[in-house]
């Protein structure tokens, strides 16, 4: 049944993990000098979106985080302001 394709979290993510063996291609041919080599330049490609992923990421956490920052100090004056009206009304 569909039982045998089944396959656990940790073993679907090693397999995404190992590379797919490349196929020859008949129609590609080598990168010369004057072409840049696409490996190389895909690796720095993704790099520079992975750093770019990350200063975003951290700048939007930053920004949460003050956000949240005045939302808790304006329930700590609401707070403080309900206890007051509380206890001095007569």
């Amino acid at each position: 049944m569909a039982d045998e394709d089944r396959m656990t979290r940790q073993q679907y993510r090693q397999h995404q993990a190992q590379p797919e063996p490349a196929q020859p291609d008949e129609s590609a041919t080598p990168p010369t000098d004057d072409e840049p080599e696409t490996a190389s330049s895909d690796s720095s490609r993704r790099a520079y979106a992975a750093e770019t992923n990350r200063a975003l990421e951290d700048a939007k956490s930053k920004r949460l985080g003050r956000k949240l920052n005045w939302v808790i100090l304006g329930l700590v004056v609401a707070i403080i302001v309900v206890f007051l009206i509380l206890f001095l009304t007569p």
